[in-house]
């Protein structure tokens, strides 16, 4: 008995759980198998509901469909199965009236043979319309610069256009074709797209010539050449330089670099100072600025002080450096010989005579152009010219440049003043110099001293 209890007392609450768990389970199972039952008559109900409009839909004949069974290949149903769809398809579809309820039917128009026809002779013209118009060279190089820069403004657009047409003109070539595998090259469409870039920026007449020439000795020189690598460097600077950078380069290239023979007279230095000086005075640059930037552009470079006298004189020393001759002196030298032609002019520097040259290495050349062929002739003339030195410590050397002209004076002071007097030209700066000289005056600067210009055409 004390057994029993004992059990009880120790497995009593599991029975109780597991019987609430089975009758948990049995009320269950009662309720969702009536539901289940439920819905099965629902069901059986909904099916055996008479629909009004299923007949229609069933004895309702599309005259412009066909049963899956009868179904035939044909061409007019081949193209209709690759996407040709007339225009009156379309628009007659579009013209349907609206749906009046959910299951309506809506009629499509038959499609004939003949329409489909129509549409497919109607397709090549639509094609000759949308065809791309074949790019030209010109319009593969102005796309060039499209690229590279995105955005770009009507004006910009028609600048890039005409340095282009201009470029491709002058081509030595007689097709397009040729002129197409000529841009192949890749340093070439660089440099062309350099000449673009410096022309938006700077849409001058004097930057046009400046461009096509240098372009021109890119495309000609050989790639083995000084002056090809020069070139290609002038384009790549030309975008950043103004015209008062290239004044003070063909300024400089002008006095230090450069002599003129015709300057023994006051009247032929005068005209020198108008045609190879004023031209390049009117934005020659006063400031340190814009020779820091050409010297950052490895244009020039900085060196001693050389003043405009001093180069004056180390140009034309028989003009500044010594003063002459009387006339008695000259009659003695020469006495009765024939002469050809005149051979002196009246002294810059005092009222005395001068020798027709700047220097002595033009006096051979003047003795002979007089006919003056004796030895002894020869050196007493030479002697004359070189007899009479200037004393500069009492003289001043603007008094000198103002018998030639005032406006010689105001240079002589802009130079010493500005950093030209300190300015030496590299390779580079030269080459442009030059380029700025031929593009203002239209004269060409020899700089075969420089390079090696025996290609150069």
């Amino acid at each position: 008995m004390d057994g029993l209890i004992e059990l009880s007392l120790r497995y009593g609450p599991y029975v109780v759980i597991l019987g609430v768990i089975c009758l948990f389970l049995l009320c269950c199972y009662f309720l969702f198998r009536d539901k289940k039952g439920s819905t099965n008559n629902k069901i059986v109900d909904s099916l055996s509901y008479d629909d009004p409009y299923e007949h229609q839909r069933r004895t309702f004949q599309n005259p412009y469909a066909l049963r899956e069974e009868e179904l035939s290949v044909d061409p007019v149903e081949d193209d209709f199965a690759e996407g040709i769809v007339s225009e009156e398809l379309v628009r007659a579809v579009k013209e349907q009236p609206p749906e009046e309820a959910e299951d309506a039917t809506r009629i499509m128009p038959k499609v004939t043979e003949h329409m489909i026809t129509e549409t497919i002779e109607a397709q090549p013209e639509a094609s000759i319309k949308l065809a791309v118009k074949e790019q030209t060279l010109l319009d593969k190089a102005v796309a060039q610069y499209k690229s590279a820069f995105g955005i770009l403004n009507p004006e910009s657009e028609e600048k890039v256009t005409e340095i282009t047409e201009a470029i491709l003109a002058q081509l030595d070539t007689e097709s397009e074709e040729e002129a197409t595998h000529l841009f192949e090259n890749i340093a070439l469409q660089e440099s062309l797209l350099h000449v673009q870039k410096a022309y938006v920026a700077n849409s001058t007449e004097w930057m046009k010539e400046i461009l096509l020439e240098t372009f021109k000795d890119v495309l000609e020189q050989p790639q083995s050449s000084t002056l090809y690598l020069v070139a290609v460097d002038a384009l790549k600077s030309l975008v950043h330089l103004q015209v008062g950078h290239l004044q003070a380069l063909a300024i400089s290239l002008i006095v230090q670099y450069s002599k003129n023979s015709n300057n023994y007279s006051v009247e032929n230095f005068r005209h020198y100072l108008e045609k190879y000086i004023e031209p390049f005075m009117s934005d020659l640059p006063r400031k340190e600025d814009m020779y820091q930037q050409l010297e950052y552009l490895r244009c020039i470079s900085f060196g001693e002080t050389l003043s405009f006298q001093q180069i004056m004189r180390n140009s034309y020393p028989l003009v500044f450096d010594y003063r002459g001759f009387s006339h008695e002196e000259l009659a003695f030298i020469v006495q009765d010989t024939p002469v050809k032609m005149p051979i002196v002019v009246e002294s810059i520097n005092s009222s005395l005579l001068k020798l027709m040259a700047v220097d002595e290495y033009m006096l051979p050349s003047l003795f002979k152009r007089a006919g003056l062929t004796d030895i002894s002739i020869q050196n007493g003339l030479t002697r004359l010219a070189f007899g009479k030195a200037v004393d500069w410590d009492s003289t001043s050397f603007d008094e000198v440049l103002e018998r030639i002209s005032p406006l010689l004076v105001d240079f002589s002071h802009i130079y010493d003043r500005a950093p030209l007097s300190r300015l030496h030209l590299t390779l580079l700066g030269i080459y442009l110099g030059s380029a700025m000289v031929r593009a203002t005056i239209h004269e060409q600067f020899d700089v075969s001293p420089w390079f090696d210009t025996s290609g150069r055409h």
